[in-house]
């Protein structure tokens, strides 16, 4: 127990005395380190500098209640109910559609309704028809048969030289070779002969045209199963043969559809030339094909020297083999995808269902407007209010030629996108924006004096509300920091409202006078790198009376073309601040005077 005392006590002496070392080793090594700072007097701008800045705002003239009527271009306007300045009230006709291209609509949204619907069937029984599909990794498999053995002392000479009459030719065959393949070697395929083994091969006799497809390519791969591609001529003469055996290492992505012809070149005298620059997925031979049939002409006729069959060996045992016991259709769709092709199918089709349900509601939605359209053709007005704008019926329209073209530079308004527009009741308003740092001098009730851009017309506006989401920063505010959020104000004209057009713009003053004190304000604008914001708040880094950093959290103002900011407050021109920013830049920190004021390579004020 003394023990695990004193080894404990040792520990934390050990361990106390390290940190205390390594606090005086930071101590001592802060204590080298020191700070340029620079005189406020020498960097400031006085607020003077800035009086020539205009303080205006710009605004537009706008509705504060207004219906927009829009209308698809294709559609023809038969009548149009009501003129500019004429006051309506809610529920007046303001057009009418032609019905004949309204029924023709509402036929058009019925007929894309049952489409979709015709589709999503289509969709979902393709959906389990490709459920059903039975992968290739189940394809059944042909059973190896158990042929006897034969001896292997049977005379040379057992073929008699007269086997093969004089007037046939041994080199023209009988006729096309058992299950010739014409056109495409597919996974689903029924062998001439053989298992699949190294010694029982599958054998596939095939033309010159036929191809060898990626999917049976991708079969044997997989089964690791042995076949031999033989290929005969238009004569079915025997040419030669691809001899196709498992791989290690060899991945469906790299195996592909092929022609058993291609880089293969047969001349007339009967000899080939093979391609080299042509990728082949097997092995060329001009072997004959190792066929496991036996001819019973070739035998002798004292078949003595054979083992007897056993009773249950029936005399037709080497055509007892059949095909059809693993029977697979070639032009059916089972065993031809893996299983994962399939679950990849069945995804595919799923999303495509539930994109088709999305468009069949998308079609009932602009079905059921075409039919709410249809009960008299008619749009009415939605509010009280007065016709600011209203279009032509088709067979009104004219074409003028010497309109002028229209601006594409020009900002786009809602108004002239609209068919027709009805200002509401409410009057008149004016809506700019103004940035978050100057947002406390304006007030619900205050008013501005508006000139407008266009007539020089002046009148009235009232602040009627300010918007307490922010809006993106627009070009308007380019004497001001594009990093501060800018808020929207709305002013109802109360006087001068004639005088203005809508989506006039006009320069807002505010009527409301400066007060003394605002006058006399003291404010400087110092660089903004040289003040750094915390959350809401923004400090600088000084020297106080000891000659060592200290924070100061000051009063901003306004920010004046991204690169100086207001000090309205917690700093004095005789102070001496540091560019705040850095490692070494810390409260306690020694410091030292200089001239030198750090700009940015973008700025240039001193």
């Amino acid at each position: 127990m003394k023990k695990l005392i004193i080894f404990l006590l040792c520990v934390a002496v050990l361990g106390g005395g390290g940190y205390f070392g390594m606090k005086k080793y930071k101590d001592s090594k802060q204590e080298k380190v020191v700070v340029d700072v620079v005189p406020v007097s020498l960097m400031m701008q006085d607020s003077d500098y800035f009086s020539y800045y205009y303080g205006g705002l710009d605004g537009r003239v706008q509705s504060s209640n207004t219906q927009r009527v829009y209308i698809d271009t294709e559609k023809l306007v038969k009548k149009v109910y009501v003129e500019e300045g004429q006051s309506v009230k809610k529920g007046d006709a303001i057009l009418e559609y032609d019905m004949t291209v309204v029924e023709l609509e509402l036929a058009q949204k019925e007929n894309a309704v049952k489409i979709v619907e015709q589709d999503i069937k289509m969709a979902k029984k393709e959906l389990e028809k490709i459920r059903n599909y039975k992968p290739s990794e189940d394809a059944p498999q042909p059973v190896e048969p158990d042929y006897p053995d034969y001896p292997d002392d049977i005379p040379d000479d057992s073929i008699p030289d007269d086997s093969i009459p004089d007037d046939i030719d041994p080199d023209v065959p009988d006729g096309p070779p058992d299950q010739l393949v014409t056109d495409v070697v597919k996974p689903a395929f029924i062998p001439a002969e053989g298992v699949g083994t190294a010694e029982m091969p599958f054998i596939i006799n095939c033309t010159q045209e036929a191809e060898v497809s990626r999917e049976f390519m991708i079969r044997i791969a997989s089964e690791k199963k042995c076949a031999e591609i033989c290929v005969y001529d238009e004569s079915y003469r025997y040419l030669y043969k691809w001899i196709i055996v498992p791989a290690e290492g060899v991945t469906p992505e790299e195996l592909a559809s092929w022609k058993v012809s291609e880089g293969i070149t047969i001349d007339e005298d009967g000899s080939a030339s093979i391609d080299t620059d042509v990728k082949h997925y097997g092995k060329l031979s001009f072997t004959h094909p190792t066929t496991q049939k036996k001819d019973d002409s070739s035998l002798p006729e004292d078949d003595s020297s054979m083992p007897e069959l056993s009773e249950e060996e029936p005399d037709d045992y080497y055509d007892s083999y059949e095909p059809n016991d693993f029977y697979i259709d070639p032009e059916g769709t089972d065993y031809v995808y893996s299983r994962d092709e399939i679950k990849h199918m069945i995804s595919e089709k799923e999303d495509d269902i539930k994109q088709l349900e999305i468009d069949l509601k998308q079609a009932n939605f602009e079905l059921q407007a075409s039919k709410k359209r249809k009960v008299d053709g008619k749009l009415y007005a939605e509010l009280d209010g007065i016709v600011k704008k209203i279009g032509k019926a088709s067979s009104d329209e004219e074409v003028n030629e010497e309109e002028e073209k229209e601006d594409i530079y020009e900002e786009p308004d809602a108004d002239d996108r609209a068919f027709a527009v009805i200002q509401g009741d409410g009057g008149t308003e004016v809506v700019c924006e103004v940035s978050e740092l100057n947002l406390s001098k304006y007030s619900i009730g205050d008013t501005f004096t508006i000139t407008s851009w266009n007539t020089d017309g002046t009148g009235v506006a009232e602040i009627t509300k300010i918007d307490d989401e922010p809006v993106s920063y627009n070009s308007y505010s380019w004497g001001e920091n594009p990093n501060n959020s800018s808020y929207q104000i709305h002013a109802k004209i109360t006087e001068g409202e004639d005088v203005f057009s809508y989506g006039d713009w006009v320069e807002l003053a505010a009527d409301k006078t400066e007060s003394d004190s605002e006058k006399s304000s003291n404010s400087v604008y110092l660089p903004i790198h040289y003040v750094r914001q915390e959350g809401g708040d923004y400090y600088i880094m000084k020297a106080d009376e000891d000659g060592k950093l200290k924070k100061q959290y000051v009063k901003v103002g306004q920010i004046m073309y991204g690169y100086f900011i207001e000090i309205k407050g917690g700093l004095s021109y005789k102070d001496k601040i540091c560019f705040p920013y850095g490692k070494e830049v810390k409260e306690g920190t020694k410091t030292r005077e200089s001239t030198e004021i750090l700009t940015p390579d973008n700025m240039d004020f001193f």
